[in-house]
């Protein structure tokens, strides 16, 4: 899939009031990419599925620290599109999109954006235009596990005859209803991932490793 490019992080860190020369790259670790079949928190062990989308959570700044985004982040629409469903995670909430006339897709195209806080007026049948301010980072909720508050994001094409209410998370990954693309190619900003060593290292500086 090729979405068009958007100016999805330009939009956070103005948002956000983030110094855009000191933004200056996403740091993912492995298991944060599309596909992955493994935890990037906790004890590093298998996930239940495979990765449903991308993981935005770690940048590095101009000195070369790794820094977080946190549950008081502002999270811009990365394309114009109809609110279709909002549903619960286990971190907060998702809001599911719907786009006409995405590059790549032939028809409609989906996004969901998750683990977030919904802002007041995004509901279902809403219009959203790129850039609009739809959610904020959620916390980690009642959630045990010691993951850090992350945004979640999916894409992809829905079936044609989809039902948007009610929708859960399994019908995200049922290509039955959705079929799922990597969304990396959308990422607007310089990017880089983890070693597996780079990873632990950092994960244990946020607290997101378990402890034996």
């Amino acid at each position: 899939m090729s979405f068009a490019k958007s100016s999805f992080t330009a939009r956070l860190i103005e948002a956000n009031g983030f110094d855009p020369d000191d933004f200056q790259r996403w740091i993912f670790s492995p298991g944060m990419l599309f596909g992955s079949p493994d935890k990037w928190w906790g004890d590093f062990g298998r996930r239940d599925f495979p990765h449903e989308g991308i993981d935005f959570c770690l940048y590095r700044d101009a000195a070369g620290q790794v820094r977080r985004l946190d549950e008081h982040t502002r999270i811009p629409v990365m394309h114009d599109g109809c609110v279709m469903a909002l549903f619960s995670d286990y971190l907060g909430q998702a809001v599911v999109i719907e786009h006409d006339g995405l590059p790549g897709i032939s028809g409609k195209a989906i996004s969901i954006y998750a683990h977030t806080t919904p802002r007041a007026g995004i509901l279902p049948g809403v219009r959203v235009r790129a850039g609009d301010i739809i959610a904020s980072i959620a916390g980690k909720g009642r959630s045990k596990a010691n993951i850090l508050p992350h945004l979640h994001f999916s894409c992809g094409q829905p079936s044609a005859d989809i039902v948007y209410e009610p929708f859960v998370w399994n019908q995200m990954r049922d290509p039955g209803r959705v079929v799922l693309h990597d969304p990396r190619g959308l990422v607007d900003w310089p990017s880089d991932v983890l070693t597996p060593q780079s990873q632990m290292i950092v994960m244990t500086s946020f607290g997101a490793v378990d402890q034996a």
